[in-house]
């Protein structure tokens, strides 16, 4: 199976045979959908022999486009309904949650029954969840780490752009360290005290920790799961219910 997840700054190209092995490629969500197909080394999206596809995410336009460019193929997108049944709510309104959201909740859901979950996900916004007791108790939504460095930058006459660098020094001492240690200290702050947070309503739940960030975060979240395809999982779950 093909699965396409359009985000909001990056594509997952992802092909997967048992929905636990990915192989999975990122590219530019702002690249026409034709474009990304004559991409080398994507030869298994091209037709003819393409499989079935499954096609969700969270930019309706990008959406749109990548219908158009796979209306020779079999495109098969999520039933709202599979991820309710499976993952009772209370959102409001429910289509609001977004479709990555509700990707890396059904698979906390489905791969670790009966475990609550606080499921971190650092794209280019910060999602952190909460699962306990068979349901989606509610979550946080933060700017993400680039976001928040670019409008620091754009936002003001004087203040650089500026690459992350971790770990950083509690005090900067010149304009850019004072932005990494500003920028570092407040994700990890606001990371801990959602933690903190949430086990007061589940003290033994598992912290699963994904996204395009994960990996640079996770050394620095006490007991957290690294997760790099809990996105994908869902996905695959998802589409196969």
């Amino acid at each position: 199976m093909i699965l396409i997840s359009v985000g909001n700054t990056r594509t997952l190209l992802a092909r997967t045979r048992d929905g636990m092995h990915f192989d999975s490629v990122s590219v530019t969500t702002a690249l026409p959908p034709a474009e990304i197909l004559q991409q080398p080394g994507l030869t298994w999206l091209s037709a003819p022999n393409r499989e079935p596809v499954a096609l969700g995410g969270v930019v309706p336009a990008a959406l749109v486009a990548w219908r158009e460019a796979l209306a020779t193929a079999e495109v098969r997108e999520p039933d709202p309904g599979f991820f309710r049944r499976a993952v009772p709510h209370r959102y409001h309104p429910p289509e609001s949650l977004g479709f990555d959201r509700r990707c890396c909740l059904l698979a906390a859901a489905m791969d670790f029954p009966g475990q609550d979950s606080i499921v971190i996900d650092m794209g280019t916004a910060i999602k952190i969840d909460l699962l306990a007791g068979g349901h989606f108790r509610g979550g946080r939504i933060l700017p993400g780490v680039a976001m928040s460095l670019r409008g620091l930058h754009e936002g003001t006459a004087l203040l650089p752009e500026v690459a992350l660098n971790t770990p950083a020094e509690m005090l900067g001492n010149d304009t850019s360290s004072a932005i990494q240690a500003g920028v570092i200290h407040l994700f990890a702050d606001a990371l801990r005290g959602a933690i903190t947070d949430y086990r007061q309503y589940s003290p033994q739940a598992q912290i699963l920790i994904t996204g395009g960030d994960a990996e640079r975060w996770q050394p620095g979240i006490a007991g957290s799961l690294y997760q790099p395809h809990l996105l994908l999982r869902g996905f695959y779950l998802w589409i196969r219910g």
